[in-house]
Formats: C-alpha cells, sequence, structure tokens
C-alpha cells in the first residue's frame, strides 16, 4: 500500500526518497496530472495509525497527528544515509544550493536565484498547491477546497538521488533534438533570403561549423513600411513599441519571396532554420491562413471570447470592428482555439519547412494568467502546448522558449533572453547554469556574447570568452539585438579574436560525439550535462566553494574565465581538483587531487579530461550535428581505469522508439587494454564498417595488438595512437597497447 488516508489528510509515497501531501477540505483530493507531476509511482512503506499517523521509508519517516497542516500537525525525521535532520511544515530551506532564473532579460551581473531542488538541508518541499491539473486531456482548475499539495524530497547529502526521484515524479529529463547542441546563428535583423544563403556560404568559407540559422522577426510582416497589397494588421495591442505586427503569420515577401525554397536550400546543406513565434495577438484577418484558421475554429462549435483590454485597443481596430470583421483573442485556455491556432499557424512554419518554432513569450505583463485559470502563466502553459504540438512524423518534442518552473524540464529546451554584456554577467551566467540542473533544467542555452553590449563596437575579449564558455555548455548559439555595424559572426571580430573563438567552434564540433552521448546519459540518469562538484563529492567541502567549475559529462571539467587578461597576457584560475588525476586539455599537464593554479592565455581556458574516461571525439565537420561518425578517435588518459557508452540515433526522431547505436567502451589501465562493443544496432546510417582510432596519452606504448582486425600503430609526440580498420558498426573488438 502506498496511499494513506487521516482525515482531510491524503498521503502518497512515491519512493524511498518522496512523499505526497494533500491537505483537501471534505476530503476533495486531485488525482489528474499536473504539469509538475505524474500519477504513476507509488511506493510500499512501513505504516502505522494510531493518533499519529507515521510513514516510514528508507530515507525519512513522516509523522502527521491529524487536522489542518501546521508544524506541529505534521513533520518529519529525515535519515536518509548518514544524514539526519528534522524538517516542520512550513520550515525555510536555509542551505539551498539554489536553482535557476525564468529568464535573463535586461540582467547585467549577478541577481539572486530562485531555490532549486538540492539543499545541504538534506531535503526540499516543492509546493504544487492551488496549480491546474489535466482532466479529459485538457487543464483544468483546482477545487479551492484543495489547500495544499506538497512533495517532501528527503535526500540527505545524495543528490542525484533527489534529481532521480523529481524524474519518478515529475518526468524525465526529456532530450532534445540533436541539433540544439550544435552551433546556431541568430541576429535581430531584417536578412533576406539572399543573406541567409550568404550566412552559410560565410560559415563556409571561413571554416565555422552551423547547424541551425534562425530567422528572428522579420521572417513576417511587421506592419512596418506598410505598401500597398501587403497586408495590414488592424486587430492587436502592440504590445513591444506599439508594433501590431510583434504577432504575425505572413511571410514578409519583400525579404523572403520563396519561403519553402528558402529553407530547403538550407536544409539540403545540412542546417535546420527555427522561426520565432510571438502568438500573442493570435490569427488575425489580415494573416493568409485566417480563413483555415477560422473554418476550424467555428467547425469546433468555439464562442468563447476572452474579455478586450479596452485601453489597448486603437482606433484602426475600432474602426476595423464596425466593418463586421471578426478577431478571436488569442485564448491558450481553450483547447478548441489553440488546436485551430497550431493547424493553421503551422501551415506557415512547418509545413514551409521549419524545424521548430522559437516561442518568445513576453507578454504576462500584459496577459498575467491563461484566460480562465486562476493560477496558470501563459509561459508555463505554452511550453507544454508547443512541446507536445511539436511531436509531428515520428519526432521527438522540441521547444525552445524561456524557463517556465518545476516540471518544465519535459518541454525542452530553453532561450535564457536577453542579457547584457559584461564580464560580471557571463561570470553570473556560468554559475546559474550550473545551478539550474539543481531544478532539472538541463537545457539552457544562452545569447552568446550577451544580447545588449552596451560599449560600441562591442567587446571583444569577453566575446573569446563567452563563446569558449558556449562550447562547453549545452548549446553553442550566438544571438545579439539589430545593432548596426556589428554582430556575432565570429570572423568579423579581427584577430586574435577571430582564431580563438575559431578553435573553440572547432573543440565542439570535435566533441559531438562525446557531448551528445553524455546528454544521452544525463537524460537517462537524471543528471545534468553541466553538473556542480557537489553532485559527485557532496562530502568534499572544497566542492562547494567553486561555482563556476562544473562537470561538463562525466569525463571533461571546466572553469571558463570570465575576466580579462593580465599585462602579461595570461589568466591565472584556481582550480579544484577532486579526487582522482586529471589532465589538461591543452598543454596534456596532470594533476593529483587538490587546489592548484592554473595559467591560460587568450586561446585557452581551463580544461581538463578524467584520466582513464575514454572521450570519443571525430574529425572537425561542419556540420557536427547531422554528419554520421564515420571515424570515430577515443582520447583516453592513463592512469585510472574508466567506461562509457557512444550513443548514435539520427537526431530528430522519438528517443523512445529506440532506433539507435550503443556501443560500450571501457579502459582497463592494468592491462592498457580498450573494448569497443556494440550493444545494440538498429539504427541505419548506410554506414557499415569504420575506422576506429584510439590515442592513449600519459603511457609509454610501443605496440599494439588486436586479435581480429588490422591494426596500426604510431607514437605521435607523447600520444600512443592505434587504429582497428573495418570494424563493423554493430561489430566489437579489443586492442591492447603493448
Amino acid at each position: 500500500m502506498s496511499i494513506y488516508v487521516k482525515g482531510n489528510a491524503r498521503f502518497t509515497v512515491i519512493s524511498d526518497g518522496v512523499i505526497r501531501m494533500e491537505y483537501a477540505e471534505g476530503g476533495a483530493f486531485v488525482d489528474g496530472e499536473t504539469l509538475f507531476a505524474k500519477r504513476d509511482m507509488y511506493w510500499d512503506a512501513e505504516v502505522s495509525d494510531g493518533d499519529i499517523l507515521a510513514i516510514r521509508t528508507e530515507n525519512m519517516t513522516l509523522y502527521y497527528a491529524g487536522g489542518e497542516f501546521t508544524r506541529d500537525t505534521l513533520w518529519a525525521d529525515i535519515h536518509a544515509g548518514d544524514f539526519n535532520a528534522v524538517w516542520h511544515f512550513g520550515d525555510e530551506n536555509k542551505k539551498n544550493l539554489g536553482g535557476t532564473l525564468h529568464t535573463l532579460d535586461g540582467v547585467c551581473g549577478f541577481k539572486p536565484l530562485p531555490d532549486g531542488l538540492l539543499s545541504r538541508d538534506g531535503w526540499y518541499v516543492v509546493d504544487d498547491s492551488g496549480t491546474p491539473y489535466f482532466e479529459n486531456g485538457w487543464i483544468c482548475d483546482r477545487p479551492d477546497a484543495h489547500k495544499y499539495d506538497l512533495y517532501l524530497f528527503a535526500y540527505g547529502a545524495n543528490y542525484k538521488a533527489a534529481l532521480s526521484d523529481l524524474a519518478a515524479t515529475s518526468g524525465k529529463m526529456e532530450l532534445p533534438r540533436k541539433y540544439f547542441f550544435g552551433s546556431w546563428y541568430s541576429r535581430w535583423w531584417p536578412y533576406t533570403a539572399e543573406d541567409f544563403i550568404s550566412l552559410a556560404d560565410q560559415y563556409d568559407e571561413n571554416d565555422f561549423p552551423l547547424d541551425i540559422l534562425v530567422m528572428d522577426m522579420d521572417w513576417h510582416y511587421q506592419d512596418w513600411g506598410h505598401q500597398e497589397g501587403e497586408p495590414q494588421y488592424q486587430f492587436g495591442y502592440g504590445h513591444a513599441g506599439a508594433n501590431l505586427g510583434w504577432t504575425g503569420y505572413n511571410w514578409n515577401k519583400r525579404l523572403i519571396p520563396d519561403p519553402e525554397g528558402t529553407i530547403k536550400a538550407l536544409n539540403d546543406r545540412g542546417i535546420a532554420v527555427t522561426l520565432n513565434d510571438h502568438p500573442a495577438d493570435g490569427v488575425r484577418d489580415a494573416d493568409e491562413v485566417y480563413d483555415r484558421f477560422m473554418k476550424k475554429l467555428e467547425a469546433s462549435g468555439y464562442s468563447e471570447c476572452v474579455p478586450d483590454i479596452e485601453e489597448k485597443i486603437n482606433d484602426r481596430e475600432r474602426a476595423h470592428r464596425e466593418k463586421g470583421v471578426k478577431n478571436f483573442r488569442f485564448n491558450a485556455g481553450s483547447k478548441e482555439y489553440m488546436d485551430a491556432f497550431f493547424d493553421a499557424t503551422g501551415a506557415e512554419m512547418e509545413e514551409k519547412g521549419a524545424a521548430f518554432r522559437w516561442l518568445d513569450w513576453q507578454q504576462d505583463y500584459l496577459y498575467p494568467n491563461v484566460n480562465g485559470m486562476k493560477n496558470l502563466t501563459h509561459l508555463r502553459w505554452l511550453n507544454h502546448l508547443y512541446y507536445e504540438a511539436s511531436k509531428r512524423d515520428g519526432k521527438r518534442g522540441m521547444s525552445f522558449s524561456r524557463w517556465g518552473g518545476w516540471g518544465d524540464h519535459k518541454h525542452p529546451a530553453y532561450f535564457s533572453g536577453d542579457s547584457v554584456t559584461s564580464w560580471e554577467t557571463l561570470d553570473f551566467e556560468i554559475q546559474m547554469t550550473v545551478s539550474a540542473g539543481n531544478a532539472g533544467c538541463f537545457w539552457w542555452s544562452h545569447d552568446i556574447g550577451g544580447f545588449l553590449d552596451p560599449i560600441e563596437g562591442g567587446q571583444s575579449e569577453v566575446y573569446a570568452r563567452w563563446v569558449q564558455f558556449g562550447a562547453l555548455s549545452p548549446a553553442l548559439r550566438v544571438h545579439m539585438n539589430g545593432v548596426e555595424g556589428f554582430d556575432r559572426r565570429p570572423w568579423t571580430w579581427g584577430e586574435p579574436y577571430c582564431s580563438v573563438m575559431r578553435k573553440a567552434f572547432h573543440l565542439r564540433s570535435r566533441l559531438m560525439p562525446y557531448v551528445y552521448s553524455e546528454t544521452k546519459n544525463a537524460s537517462d540518469l537524471s543528471v545534468p550535462l553541466l553538473r556542480a562538484l557537489y553532485l559527485d563529492f557532496p562530502e568534499d567541502e572544497e566542492a562547494y566553494k567553486h561555482p563556476g567549475q562544473y562537470l561538463f559529462g562525466e569525463g571533461i571539467m571546466t572553469a571558463p574565465v570570465c575576466r580579462p587578461l593580465e599585462e602579461n597576457g595570461k589568466v591565472e584560475s584556481e582550480i579544484y581538483f577532486p579526487e582522482g588525476v586529471w589532465y589538461d586539455w591543452f598543454t596534456g599537464q596532470h594533476y593529483g587531487a587538490g587546489l592548484h593554479k592554473v595559467e591560460n592565455t587568450l586561446d585557452t581556458f581551463p580544461l581538463f579530461v578524467r584520466a582513464g574516461y575514454p572521450v570519443v571525439t571525430q574529425p572537425y565537420t561542419a556540420r557536427m550535428a547531422t554528419e554520421p561518425l564515420r571515424q570515430p578517435r577515443i582520447l583516453i588518459y592513463a592512469g585510472d581505469d574508466g567506461a562509457t557508452a557512444l550513443y548514435e540515433d539520427d537526431g530528430v526522431s522519438d528517443v523512445d522508439m529506440g532506433i539507435c547505436r550503443v556501443t560500450a567502451i571501457s579502459y582497463d589501465d592494468g592491462t592498457k587494454t580498450v573494448s569497443f562493443n556494440c550493444i545494440n544496432s538498429t539504427y541505419d546510417d548506410k554506414i557499415t564498417a569504420r575506422d576506429v582510432t584510439v590515442e592513449l596519452r600519459g603511457a609509454d606504448a610501443k605496440g599494439a595488438e588486436c586479435k581480429d582486425y588490422r591494426v596500426s600503430f604510431a607514437n605521435e609526440g607523447d600520444a600512443s595512437v592505434a587504429t582497428v580498420y573495418d570494424v563493423p558498426v554493430d561489430g566489437s573488438f579489443e586492442l591492447r597497447f603493448i
């Protein structure tokens, strides 16, 4: 048994580390899922019920004395592992390790962070009280009688168990499509079709990779410089600079006369396209898809209207209405409206070739809550709707929006908004990205270099360092506002910055097999791609003192530089090395546990590989997210054993379909043996066999042998390099260095 009722209270044991606590007058409990909680996990516990109900799991004993929840009627002993504490209802979580902001819009420097799930208190309570729940496939308000809906997480110092419990309670941290992890170019600028093709050419000509091109606001008409024969928006609220075209679904044919042809030309080069979407004013009569929208809407019997914001209605719209033109306000509270909205707008976006939408919702100051809902912001709800609508033709969901809060980890991925360029902002952004994993937000992407650069001509050194951070973050996405004269194309920033950034972009491309495999690991195991040292070393006090240093997957550690060079052309960083042996990626120098000073020039930064861990790389490719892995190169530093799994798929199909290739790779330091074993091969990338190179560093090998395949060996500097030839993609081998 896992559900226990006492009076007006109900307790559901979800795992040893999570108990749901409800209080509802008259026993009006809620069984439907919410945006935070699913309802498919139940766990047995020891229970005794008398004057005080006691529920005991491995991690806690919860006590309830009856009556409304107070600190005297509801409390728990936390006994997770060697950790012991007492929690009472209403207690403040004092030692929280931080979460993430919804957005960095306008942020310059540091800003206080809200709570994450992880705390040195050893427990945390997620408050889901008052949020809507799902009934018959749509969202609805809770009864007022349902006063509390709380989730007590008890984990002691086992932070990984806490994140695993978050996934069990709320749902797994879904994996975005592979191109998200590649190189993006974005700028708020009225680019033409020729400009977009030229941008792709320039990336190739200047030796930079590119996986996604973003078409910002100007892909559609905005009512600026309205010309005869073009749509003119009458209805709307002008929520940004009185621009009635802030929402729009008509392609700007002055700039992009053949949208499908332009997108196809980019797709044919392996480049995905995403379109900016501000849906706040919905579909209107000036949109070409208006008739399609209205036909579907009226066929559904839709009649609900959202009340107008009277002071926002302009004279042009009043005159328009006198002619009998019918425009419905955007209504995310209606399933009928949203079904018609996605059908109609999809004709101009996905059906024209857009890979996914960039949901740029900023209007909660105008529309605080979804129509008809008491406690549901548009951002949180639209993230769910857009993600579900993106699941077409067997593809995994792909949203792109600001962070919506607890439970939004099920709707990846995210962009952090319009930050201000400064060293302090970069420093804060690194730390926030690391702590974001504590709330389940694994996939932040940022406006690399900052969106608003207050220095005329831009800040070159800051930008170069930001790119280095981007190369070791979930997405390498450059973006900025439309300032005449400069943008984020790296080759326009002069030397030495162009070369420094090229080196970082190439590093990301080479690391893509490692990055994508580690993101799959993160999704499966509920451990962030970027994780603070204390997740792996919770008992190590020093692990809490370096918020800008993090593990990037299991095998790499980094601390991006976020301050200018000294007069000697170098910058010194204090790096904490946890247990084990770590090798500098750039110099090969190895470090044992403890604090060490590390110096870097502009083109390097603190980047270290864990001894024994097989890091799978590839030759540089300009399309890192779509190019199949034809020549894997496995980098291993001697000094310890290690193991990983190489994950490959087509990057867009639903992961749950299981169409993938998984290869287990391990290294035995005692025998200097690398084992390579395909354990699942349902993914067909048209490659039947490939050469696999292993680069072993830190060991004095004289040769290599492999029983079943031809092998070559060479010493390249301090590296022992062996290549195993013509290995079937579903094959296995053992390679021993001698």
